[in-house]
């Protein structure tokens, strides 16, 4: 397993961003994830991947980058 050392920014309305490099180092980069978040004293998160998925090119709009079953 290689280790990716970098900046993950959480911005005030709880969106995060990770960045390209963590991305590319779990083959997440270009897809969705579903994420579980957990707390660890008042400084530490551990993220875990759940699942991830490549949103349509072919469905527009609003819901078009969320995961559809069958």
């Amino acid at each position: 397993m290689s280790e990716v050392r970098d900046t993950i920014t959480v911005q005030a309305d709880g969106r995060t961003t990770i960045p390209d490099s963590v991305r590319a180092a779990r083959g997440i980069k270009g897809k969705k994830a579903f994420c579980q978040v957990e707390t660890f004293g008042k400084d530490k998160i551990l993220l875990t991947i759940m699942s991830t998925w490549t949103p349509n090119p072919k469905r527009k709009g609003p819901g078009r980058d969320v995961l559809h079953k069958g």
